[in-house]
């Protein structure tokens, strides 16, 4: 009998799908998506990433096996190092390489505090009722696993259609780094493995889909809305 996590992926799979297989990761994948989308993308994901730090506190904080809350402990140290120094990085390189672009295409994302485009404010709305709100742990462990199994998702997607180049520059490789190969797979794998161990009645099942499915919806307004913005009129 299959898990309660793959019947919802079995169930969402058109969703989960479009999640993975969205134009901005599929472009990222390859070395093609344009500079100022992907300062745009960045710069929205680091306001999403500095409140998302919160939430691994807070599922820290509701955990109810020891094991497992060492896990979580271990990977609040990862993201707050390898996966920020990145943003960073990668930033200023965009910026030092092709200032002109950005300037010309994405201003305001050039900007001390960067607008917050209405899409990604839905997605921090959620984020922050999870970590500010929400008590259940079924809820916050399955926003945690499905936001980071949509990015194993398109990176493994990638790989394992083989059309990722070799020569892909840093700006675009080392953020596929972040999100593959065996420590992010077994991460990803445990917290599937915690929504699978604490979803065990009808009433949990009932929140955990939801989040679930609003989760994906989320993701893949975040994906187009960072994809399709531009000030430039042209």
């Amino acid at each position: 009998m299959s898990s309660f996590v793959d019947q919802l992926l079995a169930k969402h799979h058109s969703v989960y799908t479009e999640s993975i297989t969205h134009p901005l990761t599929n472009e990222l994948c390859q070395g093609t998506l344009p500079d100022y989308k992907l300062f745009t993308y960045l710069t929205q994901d680091l306001k999403f990433f500095q409140v998302g730090l919160n939430l691994f506190g807070k599922t820290l904080a509701l955990c109810d096996d020891a094991k497992a809350a060492i896990t979580l402990g271990k990977q609040i140290g990862f993201v707050s190092n390898d996966e920020n120094d990145y943003f960073f990085k990668c930033l200023d390189q965009l910026k030092s390489e092709n200032l002109v672009e950005l300037k010309l295409k994405v201003p305001q994302m050039l900007q001390e505090d960067p607008i917050t485009l209405p899409q990604v404010q839905s997605y921090i709305d959620l984020l922050n009722y999870l970590v500010f709100e929400c008590n259940s742990y079924v809820e916050v462990i399955t926003f945690m696993y499905v936001m980071e199994e949509v990015y194993l998702g398109w990176a493994n997607y990638h790989l394992e259609k083989g059309t990722i180049p070799k020569d892909l520059a840093y700006k675009y490789n080392e953020w596929i780094i972040l999100h593959s190969g065996e420590a992010f797979t077994g991460w990803v794998q445990f917290l599937k493995n915690e929504v699978n161990r604490v979803v065990t009645t009808e009433d949990a099942k009932k929140k955990s889909e939801q989040i679930f499915l609003q989760t994906l919806t989320l993701e893949i307004d975040f994906f187009g809305a960072c994809y399709d913005y531009s000030e430039d009129p042209q």
